[in-house]
């Protein structure tokens, strides 16, 4: 932590996260793990997301933190791994959020270890955050967390000490103007509580000179953090007019979820360069919208100030939006932007929490004088059309995943009925509004025969009945039988339990059709290690003799496997 007083601040503005963990030390977590894996032919790629039924913009402006956002987040990211979170610009706000930075609330669901970095021109802002984190019981209950601090401007080019320039306009206005503005007036500023407390006792109030190093963020990336992935980047910053000094991070791809603020400052034009921009490198974008007429209103606990309970929250697309629907002048500022790495999909299940949260897909009632409601109501009340182009895109001799497109005309379908012959298999599944784009649905059908033909009919189901169906026949692999000498490629290790569970296991986790890990009635090695080699995240299996094989994406930990009789672990070598 910098040493600081009241009235100055003496900060060394680069610390060096190396020192503390070096890169090889840093692990990967399992939702970046196959990130950087080029996408198989005929295999599938994320998009992006659908249109929402609520809207193609927020008519409230945007909640006042990040809070819902985080624990829709930790309901995904389950796992205690280190992550690294970065917020440019504090924003301390006045009122009952005064100290609720985006800061303190990651801590309270990303505490188990890992680093925060904070980073603004002003020392007193810098202080107060210091202060207000150590009184939080989720920072100081943990050791595994670093906490830095940074004294800095962010800029395009990096440069030498001067005057700090405002955070909220990206340089066009003086920093100690905007601080003046936000810590003139108001009954609060006179408790120590307050991010102005430290401001108004500065012995040149109301005159203020801020001074601060500038330097561009790929700079601070590079040298500070050593060029780690960072789950999550917080800029309070105009971003539109720093894209330039996040030019080397972004083209890095070394974020999960990059969050920036548009306020009446920006231009739709901006707007559309910044998405844009991210969209080039992968990044799909989206407005955070609080649904305050979901009836799940009040049920989400915010611990900030004044125990406000506010959300629930879900997202429109803006990436794959014509962003000239957006109606500027009737769009209420700020609004929230995050952005979402496509490479790791699992994130993206933020949506479909936040929609069921919404109750966005619940059926609403028009009123007897809305004419576009009711004809929406009424096309909708239609059938769907037929799926096309219905085809097997990867066939092996137990499985084949198979793909299709929703018919373009008529309702958009909920889901598809799926029928298999040999075999009576019977399944619902969902329509995946995940890509935006071309609409594509995949299925993966799991524990089929070898060199056996199915017949596969597939139906649209909505709220207007199900469509005529489509069929297509398909004959599985011949199965390979291993070599012998194949099985030299595993470590095998007789009467030994792997002691992993369903979330190290392949995923989709489960027994065919709707899941690729577990095989009951494999019950030898070879049978388990032809499923393994058909699986290509599997560098580890599991067999319990006569029984069942379980399928697994991570190695085992030789200290949690345990001596049993009757089971087998097997890792592949690399």
């Amino acid at each position: 932590m910098c040493g600081m007083c009241t009235r100055c601040v003496v900060c060394v503005v680069l610390f060096n996260l190396r020192a503390s963990k070096s890169q090889d030390d840093w692990p990967t977590c399992s939702n970046r793990e196959f990130r950087d894996d080029e996408v198989e032919p005929g295999g599938l790629k994320l998009l992006g997301v659908k249109e929402s039924p609520l809207g193609f913009f927020p008519h409230h402006q945007a909640a006042m933190t990040h809070e819902h956002f985080f624990q829709q987040l930790r309901e995904v990211l389950t796992d205690d791994c280190p992550r690294i979170f970065v917020e440019v610009a504090l924003q301390p706000a006045a009122g009952p959020m005064m100290n609720w930075s985006s800061t303190s609330l990651w801590l309270r669901y990303f505490n188990h270890s890992g680093m925060v970095l904070a980073i603004d021109p002003v020392n007193d802002f810098l202080k107060h955050h210091a202060d207000a984190l150590q009184k939080e019981p989720w920072v100081s209950a943990t050791r595994s967390m670093k906490v830095e601090h940074m004294h800095a401007s962010l800029g395009t080019t990096d440069g030498a000490d001067g005057q700090a320039t405002s955070k909220e306009d990206g340089g066009r206005a003086d920093s100690q103007d905007e601080v003046r503005r936000l810590c003139e007036t108001g009954p609060a500023i006179d408790t120590a509580d307050h991010p102005c407390f430290y401001i108004r006792r500065r012995d040149s109030w109301p005159q203020l000179d801020f001074h601060s190093p500038t330097l561009t963020f790929d700079t601070i990336w590079k040298r500070s953090l050593g060029g780690k992935h960072i789950d999550f980047l917080d800029i309070g910053s105009n971003f539109a007019r720093l894209l330039k000094g996040f030019s080397k991070s972004i083209s890095a791809r070394a974020f999960t979820v990059i969050a920036f603020q548009v306020n009446q400052r920006w231009t739709r034009a901006e707007l559309q360069q910044v998405v844009a921009y991210l969209d080039k490198f992968e990044y799909f974008s989206m407005f955070p919208l609080v649904c305050k007429d979901s009836s799940q209103v009040g049920t989400f606990d915010y611990y900030g100030p004044g125990g406000e309970k506010v959300g629930p929250t879900t997202y429109l697309p803006v990436s794959s939006t014509d962003i000239n629907v957006i109606d500027w002048e009737k769009m209420p500022f700020p609004q929230d932007v995050i952005s979402l790495d496509l490479r790791q999909p699992e994130i993206f299940k933020i949506i479909q929490l936040g929609d069921a949260q919404c109750d966005s897909e619940d059926d609403s009632v028009c009123g007897s004088d809305d004419e576009q409601c009711r004809a929406g109501d009424a096309a909708t009340s239609r059938p769907p059309e037929r799926p096309q182009l219905f085809r097997v895109s990867k066939s092996g001799s137990r499985s084949i995943t198979l793909e299709w497109r929703p018919h373009p005309d008529g309702p958009t379908p909920d889901s598809y009925l799926l029928r298999l012959e040999p075999g009576a298999l019977e399944e619902t599944i969902d329509h995946d509004t995940f890509d935006a784009l071309s609409s594509l649905q995949s299925y993966t059908i799991n524990g089929l025969r070898p060199s056996v033909e199915y017949t596969i009919s597939l139906r649209a189901l909505g709220i207007g009945g199900e469509s005529s169906k489509v069929t297509l026949s398909h004959r599985t692999e011949l199965e390979e039988v291993p070599s012998l000498d194949s099985f030299t490629s595993y470590d095998i290790i007789e009467g030994m339990h792997c002691g992993m569970g369903a979330a190290e296991e392949v995923q989709p986790a489960g027994p065919s059709p709707s899941g690729a890990s577990y095989f009951p009635g494999v019950g030898d090695v070879k049978g388990c290690q032809i499923r393994c080699e058909g699986n290509r995240q599997c560098i580890a299996f599991q067999v319990h003799e006569g029984n069942a094989c379980w399928l697994y994406r991570r190695k085992p930990d030789r200290r949690l496997g345990r001596s049993d009789f009757g089971w087998w672990c097997a890792v592949r070598k690399s």
